[in-house]
């Protein structure tokens, strides 16, 4: 059986896009939501009230509350009820993007996504993860959108520590799809083509990530940053679209939610976190050409390779201890790989990746 939430309708990308905002978005009605943090709403904001306002729009601006959760989602959504808004426009990064999704499904508007960083796939992704006080409680399938606008100089502006997130957590596609296709006796052409798709995707961004990465550090929109852009909202919202739950996350992303207990953990972007994760997962699978590889070039982007580049310190801390139980619990998805994981495995993974990127590094 195949199951599958696919997005999005409509993807544009060009430097200079923001400007024919107004005109992109008079399709979806009059009075649209921006759910914005304040940063973004301070990039944005300038950008588009001319423009919207030149096509006859009535933007409704409200500030996102940090985190999509449960009541931030029913927050939004009264306000857009109250407001009369005609559709959700969310914006910046994943969790923004992810509460405008949620709340686009729940009072029935067409959602468009206009994200601000490649730090995830979220603009073209069907799901929201959410969260209670830090911690991921859920992930639902969502509302794709219709109409994704992603103004590449924007995102070539934007901090290339985001830029190299977005391809961590793109090539984890692969990496964490590729152990449950290889479990399954005969595959979907779905699931086929995730596992083709995620291949070439992996390809391009070993080939000019760090290219892209340095271009970004230098303010320069280049080729291998649009390429990098495109990898990371729209190749990674489509794979993990078609190849469903099971190809999309495994250890790695369970590592991620796992850790959420450590306030410390907070303080780093989901990629990063994926991308450590990889690196572990590797090491578990005993797969000595990934790990040298994704060790390498995860440590030239500058993406976490050790505990201490995630701000842990104390392999004895009971909430380290809380979040190796929770990546192990019952229906994880760390399970999706072929061998046993339990806490004992998982520490002493960790602890060897500690040892083998000291021997690199020295």
């Amino acid at each position: 059986m195949t199951d599958i939430y696919l997005g999005p309708k409509r993807y544009i990308q060009r430097s200079g896009l923001l400007a024919e905002t107004g005109s992109l978005l008079r399709a979806f009605g009059r009075r649209p939501m921006f759910l914005c943090d304040e940063l973004v709403l301070s990039i944005l904001r300038p950008r588009l009230e001319d423009p919207l306002l030149s096509a006859g729009l009535t933007p409704c601006f409200t500030l996102f509350g940090a985190e999509c959760s449960l009541s931030e989602v029913a927050r939004v959504a009264e306000i857009g009820r109250s407001e009369k808004v005609d559709f959700i426009v969310g914006t910046g990064g994943g969790k923004a993007i992810d509460t405008a999704r949620a709340v686009a499904g729940r009072i029935s508007l067409p959602l468009v996504t206009i994200p601000t960083s490649a730090a995830t796939c979220s603009a073209a992704s069907t799901v929201s993860v959410i969260y209670e006080n830090g911690i991921r409680t859920d992930t639902i399938n969502g509302k794709a959108a219709e109409l994704v606008l992603v103004d590449s100089a924007i995102l070539a502006s934007a901090p290339s520590r985001l830029l190299a997130a977005g391809m961590g957590d793109t090539v984890a596609k692969w990496y964490e799809g590729k152990p449950t296709y290889d479990q399954t006796p005969d595959p979907s052409p779905s699931l086929q083509a995730a596992l083709a798709l995620s291949t070439q995707v992996n390809e391009t961004i070993f080939e000019c990530g760090l290219k892209a990465k340095q271009d970004v550090d230098t303010g320069k929109n280049s080729p291998a940053v649009e390429k990098m852009v495109e990898a990371s909202i729209l190749m990674a919202g489509v794979i993990g679209g078609i190849g469903g739950r099971t190809f999309r996350v495994a250890l790695a992303h369970a590592l991620l939610y796992g850790l959420t207990v450590l306030p410390q953990v907070h303080d780093q972007l989901h990629g990063e976190v994926v991308s450590y994760g990889l690196v572990v997962q590797s090491c578990l699978e005993k797969n000595e050409a990934e790990l040298e590889k994704l060790i390498t070039f995860f440590s030239q982007l500058g993406l976490p390779v050790t505990l201490a580049e995630l701000g842990i310190h104390d392999l004895e801390d009971p909430l380290f201890r809380e979040g190796l139980r929770r990546t192990c619990a019952e229906g994880s998805s760390a399970h999706n790989l072929s061998l046993p994981v339990d806490e004992r495995v998982l520490l002493r993974a960790i602890q060897e990746v500690e040892k083998r990127v000291g021997q690199m590094k020295a």
